[in-house]
């Protein structure tokens, strides 16, 4: 990072004890690399002739819906403008049995909740969310604010709380996203959650060393077994890649993370990866 910035000549981080942040020439290189990556895709795709196109049927589960991959989808539909994408959400089960059947030609969800191996899979950390006028008494119950559709991550948010000796009642919870950072705003409790789902202004991290530290999440894109082999390599990739660059997190290959041989058509480690609903953005 210093040799970064000693290029360019500006500072791009922030630096604390909480950690590494973009200042604004930051967050500009940002967004040139990202069209540099987008160009770059693009040229690779027409030189190679692996342009996706045509349908293509991807759910996601609502905890994925939650994980904030709308600019990760918008960025995919402008690199593949061939590419008709259709998304459905539904519970982990009926994705995996759509998959099965071949009416889904791609799933993103927890690779615990689904049979197989995914072909590619990243994390992501939770964080405590709260409204920016909120205050933590150590000396006080903590108030707290559910979202139902998280409650696959209840019991380890509470284990992290109860082993960090803190007592809680939970205060508000709802099935809706948009509820739940409501509530977070108005400063009802604070909650754990993925930070790329605030989209309010009002709500941001908070910092409180006696807060325990939160797990991480997994993610996987599965792919069906009856997905056709020439398309299978530019749409993976364009989909990895997209999630790579707007979520700014490194991809795993299940057969790398194993010690196993990736074949011709599988997705490169490293490979260049953020509201979803049911129905085309």
């Amino acid at each position: 990072m210093l040799r970064l910035e000693k290029i360019i000549g500006r500072k791009l981080f922030y630096r604390s004890r909480n950690g590494v942040k973009l200042t604004s020439h930051g967050e500009l290189l940002v967004t040139y690399a990202n069209r540099a990556i987008d160009l770059n895709e693009e040229a690779l795709a027409r030189l190679r002739e692996e342009s996706a196109s045509g349908p293509v049927r991807l759910g996601i589960s609502e905890q994925t819906a939650l994980a904030g991959l709308t600019p990760a989808l918008k960025r995919f539909q402008r690199t593949q403008p061939d590419v008709e994408l259709k998304l459905v959400v539904a519970a982990p089960a009926k994705l995996e049995f759509l998959l099965m059947q071949g009416e889904l030609d791609f799933v993103i969800t927890d690779p615990m909740r689904i049979k197989g191996l995914p072909v590619t899979e990243w994390r992501s950390r939770l964080a405590w969310l709260a409204s920016t006028d909120f205050s933590i008494d150590p000396l006080k119950v903590l108030p707290l604010v559910l979202c139902e559709s998280t409650s696959w991550w209840r019991d380890k948010i509470l284990s992290s709380l109860r082993k960090a000796g803190w007592e809680w009642r939970v205060v508000f919870e709802s099935a809706s996203l948009d509820a739940t950072l409501a509530a977070l705003d108005s400063g009802l409790g604070m909650s754990a959650l993925l930070p790329e789902t605030v989209r309010d202004t009002g709500v941001s991290e908070v910092k409180c060393s006696s807060l325990p530290v939160l797990p991480e999440v997994r993610f996987g894109l599965f792919r069906s077994p009856t997905a056709s082999t020439k398309a299978r390599a530019p749409m993976e990739t364009a989909l990895a890649t997209s999630i790579q660059a707007a979520t700014g997190n490194r991809l795993a290959h299940s057969a790398e993370a194993q010690g196993l041989p990736s074949d011709e058509n599988s997705l490169p480690g490293a490979s260049g990866l953020r509201e979803l609903g049911g129905a085309p953005l």
